[in-house]
């Protein structure tokens, strides 16, 4: 079978996640095939992923490497992020599969029990998770949204201090049982972070309920859409959703776009140079 090779788009980056970078790309050489290759990399910033204002700053950067993604010959991207970020932008703009942590993880989890809950880890993201819920038309599978009370970067400390190891665990094991006490039968860990700490203490269930394991499921979905791209020469729909900008628009308006955004890949395709 011919290789695959797959960009992981996160949106922090190694220097403010020094713990959860290393597990990331070590458990992803875990779970992919031998056969496939993957990039893992960060957002040119990436520095505070709680606020909505800071973390639409980064799309920029997704967007970016989407589309250079496509030019440097990858097969698809997996936007490791649980609100997907930038995911229907991308979409919009290139032909390989792109696929987010949080859309995947749902449509998984609806696979194996009738109703799923999501456990982020501040109440920042509460509201994001209803809308990305609602747009992707599962509300009537969601149990409930809980949260652990702490901020990401928090939460990458506890993969090394002791203390915090067990506070968190505490923490995400009341919210989680919280969840299945309103219906839950799939508990969603929302957040790669908090997938991989949950990982890395080894705790893959609560009280006989299985925690979806979103990089797991991730990877998994990317190789299988490559699979359907290369078997059927076509991936994303174009009628409506993810209609792509005409040719036309692009080399037009696309230059001063890059130049203004500082997106370099868009300006490659509005130069109409769509490869190396």
């Amino acid at each position: 079978m011919k290789q695959m090779k797959i960009l992981y788009l996160s949106m922090s980056r190694e220097e403010y996640s020094p713990n959860y970078f290393p597990y990331l790309r070590s458990y992803i050489d875990q779970v992919k095939s031998p056969g496939t290759q993957v990039e893992l990399r960060g957002t040119r910033v990436g520095r505070i992923d709680s606020f909505r204002f800071f973390e639409v700053l980064d799309w920029v950067s997704i967007m970016d490497s989407a589309i250079e993604a496509q030019q440097d010959g990858f097969d698809a991207i997996a936007i490791g992020n649980i609100l997907d970020p930038a995911l229907r932008e991308a979409r919009s703009m290139v032909d390989i599969p792109v696929l987010g942590l949080g859309e995947t993880s749902m449509l998984t989890s609806c696979m194996m029990g009738s109703q799923f809950s999501l456990v982020g880890v501040n109440p920042y993201f509460g509201g994001r998770f209803e809308e990305n819920v609602a747009k992707y038309g599962l509300r009537e599978r969601l149990a409930s949204i809980e949260c652990m009370g702490l901020t990401p970067h928090e939460l990458d400390a506890c993969f090394s201090d002791p203390d915090g190891r067990q506070k968190a665990i505490d923490s995400f094991t009341a919210a989680a049982r919280a969840s299945l006490d309103k219906g839950a039968e799939v508990v969603i860990p929302a957040g790669g972070r908090l997938t991989a700490f949950l990982n890395a203490v080894n705790i893959r269930e609560v009280d006989g309920a299985p925690l979806l394991d979103g990089t797991v499921s991730l990877v998994a979905a990317v190789e299988a859409a490559v699979r359907v791209h290369r078997q059927s020469g076509s991936f994303v729909s174009r009628r409506r959703l993810y209609a792509r900008a005409p040719e036309a628009s692009i080399r037009q308006a696309g230059a001063e776009y890059a130049e203004g955004y500082h997106v370099p890949a868009l300006a490659r395709l509005a130069a109409g140079d769509t490869s190396n």
